[in-house]
């Protein structure tokens, strides 16, 4: 790590939770990171994780994100503000940094599942020690669950996710129907990750239709990998990670993107809802309780009709200030199907197979609203807000406080 800020100016360290080597790779040919934009946006200075733990205590009983938290925390001065991306360093780097009786400017941490109870036990008190600092999630639900634990110096925020909507684009804008692909083809439905996936659920909707399925569960950041109980002929299941190349060809194929979740209270499936949105393709996703940011869209019943009240309460106009809320867009860019319910992502698919003009407004209306609302560059310019203090770095952006 080399500190950019000199003469004592106060700095921006950036915590990025992999080594600088598999940092290489993620850039090699794929999206820009947005751990690289941020650093650019404020001169911030990238902490990656060591490349090998040093042999003795430390290493031997804390993980890579524990002793990165740890090398943080002995490197903070007192001016600095440090940005963590994820909870998973954020806690023990407050707890570190009240060890080592360093009183950085601030801190700032994206929070992915900070709504586990043990974590909202780490969050009500590393949060009152002191240091000042803000939560950004990208889940309203998270939101509600978090922000009675934190401290009175710390604000909980939800901002929306990104994509690098320069890189997840298609070559051409013509809808992929069935007799772009070809006149005997079927409509292939792409479906990709681990975290949280209802493949089963997936594999029972298009048993007997007219489809083909791929599913690429291989994931660059999930810990485990989503299995499938009974696989129809219809369905191929890919085990290995894809690189983002590989991966936007696929997308490219598929005449719409399948997004099933498990009804989990965190924003699970949200890269893979953002890629398909950028690339311009139709997408079904499971409404669960901490998945309704993204897509604007009715849910699917059991008879095939189109609820549209049921998820109008979320949306991604929850991530605007009031003054920016005529701006977004409220056409519809994608459907919604029941958790678990097999016949209601049935019926999604069925929809959009059966009305190939509603499925392309709706993909071209979410590509505009990737652009729009989760850009990278929106999401740099959101975090790089929450960094600023009276005399660290200007990005010449308001704080949104988000009371949602």
């Amino acid at each position: 790590m080399t500190d950019r800020a000199k003469g004592g100016m106060p700095r921006v360290l950036i915590a990025v939770s992999v080594t600088e080597e598999r940092a290489g790779q993620l850039r090699e040919g794929g999206p820009r990171r947005d751990f690289d934009a941020l650093a650019d946006r404020v001169d911030g200075t990238l902490v990656y994780q060591r490349q090998q733990a040093r042999r003795g205590v430390l290493a031997r009983f804390m993980g890579p994100h524990i002793r990165q938290a740890w090398h943080l925390a002995r490197r903070a001065r007192p001016r600095d503000v440090i940005f963590a991306d994820g909870e998973h360093v954020g806690l023990p780097l407050l707890l570190f940094l009240q060890l080592w009786f360093r009183r950085p400017a601030r801190v700032v941490m994206l929070g992915h599942l900070p709504g586990r109870r043990w974590k909202l036990a780490g969050f009500g008190l590393l949060t009152r020690l002191g240091i000042p600092g803000a939560v950004l999630v990208h889940s309203v639900e998270q939101a509600r669950l978090l922000r009675p634990w934190v401290g009175r110096r710390w604000t909980v925020e939800t901002i929306p996710y990104q994509v690098d909507t320069a890189f997840w684009t298609r070559e051409d804008t013509t809808p992929l129907t069935s007799e772009r692909a070809g006149a005997d083809a079927w409509p292939m439905l792409f479906a990709v990750g681990s975290e949280h996936r209802d493949y089963s659920t997936l594999a029972q909707a298009v048993t007997g239709l007219p489809v083909s399925v791929k599913i690429a569960a291989g994931s660059h950041w999930a810990r485990s990998l989503a299995g499938l109980e009974e696989q129809p002929p219809n369905v191929e299941y890919l085990d290995q990670v894809l690189d983002f190349s590989a991966l936007r060809e696929e997308y490219r194929r598929a005449a719409m993107v399948v997004v099933p979740l498990h009804d989990v209270p965190n924003q699970s499936g949200v890269t893979t809802i953002l890629e398909a949105m950028s690339l311009q393709l139709p997408v079904i996703v499971t409404a669960t309780r901490g998945q309704r940011e993204c897509i604007v869209g009715p849910l699917v019943r059991l008879d095939g009709t189109l609820d549209e009240g049921a998820t109008r309460d979320r949306g991604p106009h929850l991530f605007l200030s009031p003054d920016a809320r005529p701006r977004e867009s409220s056409a519809t860019t994608g459907l919604y199907a029941a958790p678990g319910d097999s016949l209601s992502l049935r019926r999604a698919i069925e929809h959009l197979l059966e009305h190939p003009e509603y499925a392309a407004t709706l993909a071209s209306d979410a590509r505009v609203s990737a652009c729009e609302s989760f850009s990278l560059e929106r999401f740099v310019t959101l975090v790089a807000a929450h960094l600023r203090t009276s005399r660290a770095v200007s990005v010449g952006a308001p704080v949104l406080r988000n009371s949602r």
